[in-house]
């Protein structure tokens, strides 16, 4: 196998926050992270992820919700820090330090995911780190940033949680770990799906609020996480940084299959946005029909509908596309989730010519692989399906089953 660069590095680490995806109490899911997480690097260590090791972290977290539901819950977030003293760059060696952000996991991480009918001014968030975000009274569209409420509440527990006293780096925060690297170390965040929504949020965060940098962005899979003001803000920061020939080498932008539906939420406005809006996933795997044509089409309207409540037109970020062979067009539920799985996980590792399975890092729970049609019937999608449509804007608080 080809020694990995340094995209395809980061992809593994970022794949590896969503290692542990069992539902369990938190207590036994952090003890298996802890154990896991380090334990699949130095697997990889002679396949692509050699000098790497955790150095804060993991950290699980699970919305503090009634204590006799912890133990039917997954984890809600999960992430960790990374450390590589010498990481090769096209550019040279660098002490380098990766923040890997999981993806959606859990309930809870769906409903955050559609927590977009209201919105947080990002400036004031920025400033404040407030851990229970707040929408403001009136929303300034064309005039204010501002990001989806269900982002704000994910990075404020990124931000604002310490790492437990069984991790690595135990009772600080990830900036406070961060404020005591070398200055001259280069940062990275990262995360697929919901992780690439909330790493590139973190990113533009923590440049806007601290002293850090050398900072750059990998988000893959990501959503929209806000408005135009807000994606210009991260590109003004963030200017894309084209390293390679490979759509994916390059940093700060949204890599995204062309056919994954995930990148192409939440922006709506298909003339403005025509390869990069929810209406797209009603036709892109081909002409849906029937029954499957009736679920799909409920989504992206009631999709449609949140954000408009939210009264911000959602712009997706920076965007380096690849284009992965068109599946065949899906013709029930259950065809659709796996078709889903493949292009929303296994397409990338395709793209990126990373095996996560060889190397023996393979940590996706979900990837529509062997699901069945029991399955495609239980929860969390029918349950989130039921949220959409209703146009329910659900507290987590009392939603998490």
């Amino acid at each position: 196998m080809a020694p990995w660069d340094i995209f395809q590095q980061t992809y593994a680490l970022s794949s590896l926050s969503n290692a542990v995806q069992e539902k369990k109490r938190l207590k036994e899911l952090q003890k298996i992270a802890e154990q896991v997480i380090p334990a699949k690097i130095q697997n990889a260590t002679n396949k692509g992820l050699q000098g790497w090791e955790v150095v804060w972290g993991p950290t699980l977290w699970k919305h503090p919700q009634s204590p006799w539901r912890d133990p039917f819950t997954a984890a809600d977030h999960t992430w960790y820090i990374a450390h590589n003293p010498a990481a090769a760059f096209p550019d040279g060696t660098f002490d380098t330090y990766t923040i890997a952000i999981a993806g959606t996991a859990s309930l809870y991480g769906w409903l955050l995911d559609f927590k977009v009918g209201q919105v947080v001014d990002f400036d004031a968030f920025a400033k404040s780190w407030s851990p229970k975000p707040t929408p403001p009274s009136s929303v300034n569209d064309a005039q204010n940033s501002y990001i989806a409420l269900g982002t704000a509440e994910g990075v404020a527990t990124l931000l604002k949680t310490k790492a437990p006293q069984s991790a690595k780096s135990p009772g600080t925060t990830i900036v406070e770990f961060l404020n005591s690297v070398p200055p001259q170390s280069r940062i990275i965040f990262t995360g697929h799906s919901l992780g690439g929504a909330l790493s590139s949020t973190l990113t533009l965060t923590v440049q806007l609020s601290t002293k850090l940098s050398n900072i750059r962005a990998f988000p893959t899979a990501a959503p929209s996480p806000g408005n135009e003001n807000f994606t210009r803000l991260f590109e003004a920061k963030n200017p894309p940084q084209a390293i390679g020939p490979k759509p994916w080498q390059t940093w700060n932008v949204n890599v995204a299959g062309s056919l994954d539906p995930v990148p192409q939420v939440w922006a709506s406005d298909a003339q403005a946005h025509p390869k990069q809006n929810v209406t797209n996933i009603e036709t892109f795997w081909g002409e849906l029909s029937g029954a499957l044509l009736n679920i799909v089409s409920g989504f992206v309207s009631g999709a449609t509908a949140r954000t408009k409540r939210s009264k911000i037109n959602f712009v997706p970020l920076p965007v380096a596309f690849f284009y992965p062979e068109a599946p065949s067009t899906p013709k029930t539920w259950l065809e659709w989730l796996q078709t889903f799985g493949k292009q929303h996980i296994y397409a990338y590792q395709t793209e990126f010519g990373v095996d996560l399975k060889a190397a023996g890092i393979e940590s996706w729970a979900f990837t529509g692989e062997g699901l069945s049609s029991e399955d495609a019937e239980t929860q969390p999608y029918l349950e989130l399906l039921d949220v959409i449509l209703n146009q329910q804007e659900e507290d987590p608080d009392t939603t998490e089953a």
